[in-house]
C-alpha cells in the first residue's frame, strides 16, 4: 500500500506474493465482493487516508461488524488457514463469494456506552488496529487458546477447543498474564468475565488481579459458574487492562481458562474550544 488513495478508503485482496488480486476505492463507505476461494497466504488490506481513526469493518458474513481504532493508514488481515482457522466457524472465509465492507464510523457509534474491548477481527502478533489482546503464554501455541479469543465476542463457555469454544488459559504458569490494549484513552467503569465452564474437565480461578494503565489495580474473587461475573468500579481513564495473579481453586483438575472479557465504557469525546 502506497498511501496515494485520494478517495479516503480502499479495500484490497492480496495474495501470498503481496500482489493485488482485487481492489476498490471510495469515500465514506466501500464494499467489495470477492468471487474466488481464498488461498493460503491471502490477506485483506484496508487503507484509510482520512483523518478519522475509527472504522466499521465487516470482514466476512459469518462475523459481526468490528468497530476498530486505526493507528496508521493501513490494516492487514491474514486469512486464517489450518490451525488458525479452528478459532472460527467452519463457514468463515469459506466458499467462493466473500462480501467485505468498510466505512467511517459515526459519532453516535464511537461514543456509545458499549463493550469497548470487543474486536471480532483481532489477530495474533503485531497489529495497527485496536482493541488488541496479547498474553505472555498461549497453551501449546494453539490458535484455539490464543489471547485474541477473549475479545472475539464469543461467550459459549461450556466446552473447550475449536469454535465456538475458543478460550485462553495460563498453561499452569504462575506468571501468566493477558492484556487488552485499546490503543487510545477510553473511559471504563465495568468489566464482565466469562470463565470457561467445561465442568468437570475445567476448574475455575478463585481470584485474579486486574491492573489498569492508570496505576490502580483490583483483586477480584470469582466463583464456579458459566454466567458472566461483573466487576464494577468508579470510572477510570485508561489505555489498557491486564489480568494476572490467577489463583486456581483446590479442585483436582488442572484446567482453568477465560472465554471472554467485556470492558464497558466509551471513547472520550474531544471538545474543541475556539480561542
Amino acid at each position: 500500500m502506497d498511501g496515494t488513495n485520494i478517495n479516503g478508503l480502499k479495500i484490497e485482496i492480496r495474495d501470498k506474493f503481496n500482489d493485488t488480486i482485487s481492489e476498490i476505492t471510495g469515500n465514506e463507505a466501500v464494499s467489495i465482493v470477492y468471487a474466488q476461494s481464498y488461498k493460503a497466504g491471502d490477506k485483506i488490506c484496508f487503507e484509510n487516508s482520512s483523518e478519522n481513526k475509527y472504522l466499521i469493518i465487516k470482514m466476512d458474513d459469518e462475523l459481526d461488524e468490528a468497530l476498530i481504532y486505526l493507528t496508521s493508514n493501513t490494516l492487514e488481515f491474514q486469512i486464517p488457514f489450518g490451525e488458525d482457522a479452528k478459532a472460527y466457524s467452519e463457514n468463515t472465509f469459506n466458499g467462493r463469494e466473500h462480501n467485505i465492507s468498510v466505512r467511517i464510523a459515526k459519532n453516535e457509534e464511537i461514543y456509545l456506552y458499549r463493550d469497548i474491548a470487543k474486536n471480532v477481527i483481532d489477530q495474533r502478533g503485531d497489529t495497527t488496529y485496536y482493541p488488541h489482546s496479547t498474553a505472555n503464554v498461549e497453551t501449546r501455541n494453539e490458535a484455539v487458546f490464543a489471547a485474541r479469543n477473549v475479545i472475539d465476542g464469543q461467550i459459549s463457555n461450556k466446552g473447550h477447543g475449536i469454535w465456538p469454544y475458543e478460550s485462553w488459559g495460563t498453561w499452569q504458569r504462575e506468571d501468566a498474564q493477558i492484556i487488552v490494549n485499546f490503543g487510545r484513552e477510553v473511559e471504563v467503569d465495568k468489566i464482565a468475565l466469562y470463565l470457561r465452564a467445561d465442568f468437570p474437565h475445567d476448574t475455575y480461578w478463585k481470584s485474579l488481579k486486574i491492573e489498569f494503565s492508570d496505576g490502580t489495580n483490583k483483586i477480584v474473587e470469582t466463583i464456579k459458574t458459566s454466567d458472566a461475573q461483573y466487576i464494577g468500579f468508579n470510572k477510570k481513564t485508561i489505555r489498557w487492562i491486564k489480568l494476572l495473579d490467577f489463583r486456581k481453586s483446590d479442585e483436582l483438575t488442572d484446567f482453568a481458562a477465560l472465554t471472554e472479557i467485556c470492558v464497558y465504557g466509551n471513547d472520550i469525546q474531544k471538545i474543541h474550544r475556539r480561542l
